[in-house]
């Protein structure tokens, strides 16, 4: 197992929570707007999006190399499409939550 420090990293965590029968369409949209408008922006390293064993929650992860970089696409995409609340509304989710984090460390196998 190795693991660095990283300087500079910047992660978005976007959290829904949904009835299940909603998840699957949720993440279909999630992908799309990740395709659509986040892996062109400068600075994008990965996303994914994940969802709980019950079927009730959507997590979305965009990690970027810096925080501007970040806050430059978020802007971006609100320009473009519609805001994370309005998708949160078209998906019927009961809460959205969302989070910036800095990275400190990464542990690789």
């Amino acid at each position: 197992m190795s693991s660095s420090i990283r300087d500079g990293r910047f992660s978005h965590f976007v959290e829904f929570t949904v009835d299940p029968l909603h998840v699957e369409d949720l993440v279909t949209t999630l992908i799309t707007r990740i395709e659509r408008f986040t892996c062109f922006c400068p600075g994008f390293i990965k996303a994914d999006v994940q969802v709980s064993d019950e079927g009730d929650r959507a997590l979305m992860h965009i990690l970027w190399s810096s925080r501007a970089h970040g806050e430059q696409a978020l802007k971006s995409a609100q320009r473009l499409d519609s805001d994370l609340f309005q998708l949160a509304r078209q998906h019927h989710a009961k809460a959205l939550l969302f989070s910036t984090y800095n990275v400190v460390a990464e542990v690789y196998a």
